[in-house]
């Protein structure tokens, strides 16, 4: 149930997103490393939003992925623990 309330959180706040982008059709510069382009401010609005979260995800996945190895270890150590104190 907090997955799906999450979810629709995340849902209304991308779609606000995109609406709010859409009202903003100028044209700006963006100046990267070696690239300098023209886009509408909405494109590079929605490319920006979508880059953070997907950065965000990847790092929030990373941590939990070395949270279960961790705990996935501890629970071996702690049955091997509690096999050789039953002996």
């Amino acid at each position: 149930m907090k997955g799906i309330v999450l979810f629709v959180i995340v849902l209304f706040i991308l779609l606000l997103a995109i609406v709010v982008g859409a009202r903003n059709s100028s044209l700006i510069t963006v100046e990267l490393l070696v690239i300098q382009t023209e886009m509408r401010l909405s494109t590079f609005m929605i490319f920006s939003l979508f880059a953070g979260f997907f950065v965000g995800i990847s790092t929030i996945l990373t941590k939990y992925l070395v949270l279960r190895l961790r705990f996935a270890n501890m629970k071996k150590r702690l049955d091997k623990l509690s096999l050789e104190k039953s002996k």
